[in-house]
């Protein structure tokens, strides 16, 4: 089994990757990125105000996005983890 750098099993990635991506299309764009920062903040952002949990994942999804094209590839988000 394929571990991740911050120890999820790759499989698990990938599907938490697709749960996000809303229409299917193999990307997250901003909608869905929006989408996953508030639905992400109900689960981690206890101790983080949700504007600078939305920087934190806004930052995390820009040096993911290696190509700067403003979406995220399943490709960017894995080579970001593993």
């Amino acid at each position: 089994m394929r571990i991740t750098t911050v120890n999820i099993p790759i499989q698990r990635l990938e599907q938490l990757f697709y749960a996000f991506d809303l229409n299917m299309d193999s990307y997250i764009d901003a909608n869905e990125l929006y989408a996953l920062t508030i639905k992400l903040y109900s689960v981690f952002g206890h101790t983080l105000s949700l504007q600078s949990w939305s920087a934190l994942v806004n930052t995390l999804a820009l040096h993911m996005d290696t190509n700067s094209d403003g979406v995220l590839a399943i490709a960017e988000v894995m080579g970001a983890f593993s």
